[in-house]
């Protein structure tokens, strides 16, 4: 956080944060309370073995108000097509494509042939461009977004047909239309593309594999088992990449499961959080290499994924609205930032501000659930182990408050 406090912008509750939790969030409470540049956000932390220790409610946003969560999808989505494995619907991740849908290609001279489940998931299959920042508002993604001429809002699904439009389409329909239209980048395994071409296609696959449609998939194999009541995909064919609406409460109990290994299983859970873009490694990451969904997390990094940030494992799954959950598995815990800084939760987008405040926030939170915490004032003035921002990125924040309109 800064070294010198902001004044008091939002009220806050703290709740679940009870003496027997072990940990004394008091100085965080401090940090957020003093935080004045965006108020309508929530921040949660739990443990494996105790569930939600603090929670933060700033201004009138609750853990239970429903969110667009764009890019934050993508994790829930993975996880959830990854967990068919677990019951014998998909036999393996390594399962090729065409072993489900029949009009996929097969011949070795066909590059899609060789796409399997696993690529789909940690978007390697080779399916269409696009990178990290093409729909985000941080400083790092503005400037993804200049070199690569992307304009914010990025790269979707085709639209070529009807068939991948959210109420009129066809979640097996859209998969065919991306085969048909989207061309391969590289490789299958060894490129990589930010885009929602490969859940929609991990989508068909697990139709077909099922005999389901996409609803019912979606609540037998992600909202039922995680408890998540007020969570949905709206649509026939749902953006499975970008269109979940939750609540902070409901993906709380994603990450929580997940960090706990409690579902799906600890071998499927293991397997996601493999880095399947090692190739990636020596070049600038915005938010650092991936997994299946998710990011292992470096962010904003010209070392590109660094030795620290592999020895932190820490996974991350940003979403444009400024939604930013993680699980740190070296300190054992969860942590979400949960926001909407677009209507109607937010008057103007703002959602860079809250990404660098769950960057900020993190340090303290390391520290305060170390085996050996310092003292609370350790976390009020300046400390190289709890600096985090730079100058540059308080300037950016700052501006985009100031002046929402370059934040866009």
């Amino acid at each position: 956080m800064l070294a010198i406090p902001i004044l008091v912008a939002a009220r806050a509750s703290l709740l679940d944060a009870s003496p027997a939790a072990g940990y004394d969030f008091s100085p965080l409470q401090s940090l957020l309370e003093s935080w004045e540049l965006t108020t309508e956000y929530a921040v949660s932390i739990g443990t494996a073995e105790k569930g939600r220790v603090f929670l933060y409610e700033g201004g009138k946003f609750k853990m239970n108000t429903q969110v667009p969560v764009g890019s934050t999808s993508k994790w829930p989505s993975a996880i959830m097509f990854a967990s068919m494995v677990d019951d014998g619907t998909i036999a393996s991740l390594d399962d090729p494509v065409h072993k489900y849908l029949s009009y996929w290609s097969r011949s070795p001279s066909d590059k899609r042939s060789l796409i399997t489940v696993r690529m789909l998931l940690d978007f390697t299959s080779g399916l269409g461009h696009g990178g990290p920042g093409q729909e985000m508002n941080t400083r790092a993604a503005r400037a993804w977004r200049t070199k690569h001429n992307v304009p914010r809002g990025g790269l979707s699904l085709p639209n070529v047909t009807k068939d991948c439009d959210l109420f009129e389409g066809d979640i097996s329909l859209c998969a065919k239309a991306i085969y048909e239209t989207v061309n391969i980048s590289g490789t299958p395994g060894r490129t990589w593309s930010y885009n929602s071409n490969h859940l929609q296609v991990a989508a068909a696959v697990g139709v077909a594999a099922s005999g389901l449609p996409i609803q019912r998939l979606i609540s037998k194999y992600l909202t039922t088992p995680y408890g998540m009541r007020h969570s949905l995909y709206p649509g026939n064919c749902p953006e499975m990449a970008g269109s979940l609406l939750t609540t902070g409460d409901d993906y709380e109990r994603f990450l929580h499961k997940v960090l706990a290994y409690a579902h799906p299983s600890r071998a499927v859970i293991e397997q996601s959080e493999v880095d399947a873009t090692p190739f990636l490694s020596s070049s600038y990451a915005l938010y650092g290499n991936y997994g299946f969904g998710h990011f292992l997390a470096c962010f904003d990094s010209y070392e590109g994924f660094t030795p620290a940030c592999k020895a932190a494992r820490v996974h991350m799954d940003p979403g444009a609205f400024g939604f930013i959950p993680l699980i740190d598995r070296k300190h054992g815990y969860y942590l979400q930032l949960v926001a909407a800084e677009t209507a109607p939760t937010g008057s103007y987008p703002l959602s860079g501000i809250p990404e660098y405040l769950a960057l900020a926030i993190k340090p303290h939170v390391d520290a305060i659930m170390s085996a050996t915490p310092p003292p609370n004032a350790y976390h009020l003035h300046h400390s190289p182990t709890l600096f985090s921002l730079t100058i540059a990125d308080v300037n950016y924040c700052v501006d985009c408050k100031l002046n929402p309109k370059n934040c866009t």
